[in-house]
C-alpha cells in the first residue's frame, strides 16, 4: 500500500514538472513565427500620424492673437484666448491667462485638428500639414471634410488650394452682411503659399517676429 502511494506521488510530481516545462515552452516560443514577424514589420513601418509642428502651432497663435476677454470672432461666435470658440457650459467672463489660453489652444488642436488630419491618406510634407492644420483650426472640420479632403486625397493639390481660397468671407461687424475679410484673405494666401513651399519651415520664427 505504501509503495502504491509512493508511485502515485512520483507520477503526480512528473506530471507537474512536465506541465511546467510545456507551459514555459508555449509562452516563450512563438506559435506562428511568420505571423509574428509580419506583425513586427508592420508595426515598425506604420506611418507616424500627421501632426502640426511647433512652428505651425506658433503661427496659428500669432494669427489668432491672444485675447484675455471674450470677443466676437467676426462670424458671431463668442471666442477667447487663441481663437477658442466658447462652448455651451463654459464661463470665461472673468477672463483667461495667456498660459491657460495656450493649454486650451492645444486641447482644441487635439480635439479639432488632429482627427481631421488623420483622415488624410496621402503623404504630405510638414509644411503641408502645418498649412492644413491652420486652415482646419480657423475654418473648422466641416469646411475641410466637405470641400477640401476629397481633392487632397485624390492627389489634386491645385484643386485643394483653390478650394481653400474660397474660405475668405465673414460677417461684417458693422453691417452684419457677409463680405471678403482682409484678415481671412491674408491667412488663406499664407496657408496656400506654405502648402506649396517644399522647403522646411525655418523662416517662420523670423516672420512672426517681424509682423
Amino acid at each position: 500500500m505504501t509503495r502504491e502511494i509512493s508511485k502515485r506521488r512520483d507520477a503526480i510530481r512528473l506530471f507537474a514538472v512536465a506541465t511546467v516545462v510545456v507551459a514555459f515552452t508555449f509562452v516563450t516560443a512563438p506559435r506562428f513565427p511568420g505571423l509574428d514577424a509580419a506583425i513586427t514589420t508592420l508595426a515598425a513601418t506604420a506611418p507616424e500620424p500627421k501632426r502640426m509642428s511647433e512652428s505651425g502651432l506658433a503661427r496659428i497663435r500669432q494669427s489668432e492673437a491672444f485675447m484675455a476677454k471674450p470677443y466676437d470672432d467676426g462670424a458671431g461666435n463668442l471666442t477667447i484666448g487663441y481663437g477658442h470658440l466658447i462652448r455651451a457650459g463654459e464661463n470665461y467672463r472673468a477672463g483667461i491667462t495667456e498660459a491657460a489660453a495656450d493649454a486650451l489652444f492645444r486641447q482644441d488642436v487635439a480635439r479639432v485638428v488632429n482627427p481631421a488630419l488623420d483622415k488624410i491618406t496621402i503623404e504630405l510634407t510638414q509644411n503641408q500639414v502645418d498649412a492644413l492644420g491652420s486652415f482646419i483650426f480657423n475654418v473648422g472640420t466641416g469646411g475641410f471634410l466637405k470641400n477640401v479632403l476629397s481633392y487632397l486625397n485624390s492627389g489634386d493639390l491645385e484643386a485643394t488650394t483653390s478650394h481653400m481660397l474660397q474660405f475668405i468671407t465673414g460677417r461684417d461687424a458693422k453691417t452684419g452682411t457677409r463680405r471678403v475679410l482682409r484678415g481671412l484673405l491674408t491667412r488663406r494666401q499664407f496657408e496656400v503659399a506654405l502648402f506649396k513651399n517644399p522647403t522646411p519651415l525655418k523662416y517662420l520664427s523670423s516672420l512672426i517676429q517681424h509682423r
